[in-house]
């Protein structure tokens, strides 16, 4: 599946707050969800990729508040369905220390 546009397409945008993730565990497959901040709607808050069954497979934040980490923006997330509720998304850490993966654009 290509990440900058995934085979099933980008879904209609959403709009929320700074500090919001995309809501829920799936979309539809092999697409992708934009999340823009509904009090400046050209702000790109989130992106989340879905994977062939639906699942949530990968998460881009672009913007949060999150004041007792120390995040770099963007920053990537992966889904580890494997883990329990509230520990699947880890950050992701590249082979050398990047806080984004390049073939997800």
């Amino acid at each position: 599946m290509g990440m900058c546009k995934p085979s099933g397409g980008i879904n209609e945008p959403i709009y929320g707050k700074v500090g919001q993730n995309i809501p829920g565990s799936f979309g539809p497959p092999n697409t992708r969800t934009d999340l823009y901040n509904i009090d400046n709607p050209k702000e790109l808050l989130q992106q989340r990729w879905y994977g062939p069954d639906g699942r949530n497979l990968w998460d881009r934040d672009w913007k949060h508040n999150d004041s007792h980490h120390n995040h770099t923006f963007p920053h990537d997330h992966y889904w580890d369905w494997t883990k329990p509720p509230g520990k699947q998304r880890p950050p992701y850490k590249g082979p050398n220390g990047e806080d984004t993966n390049n073939s997800y654009c």
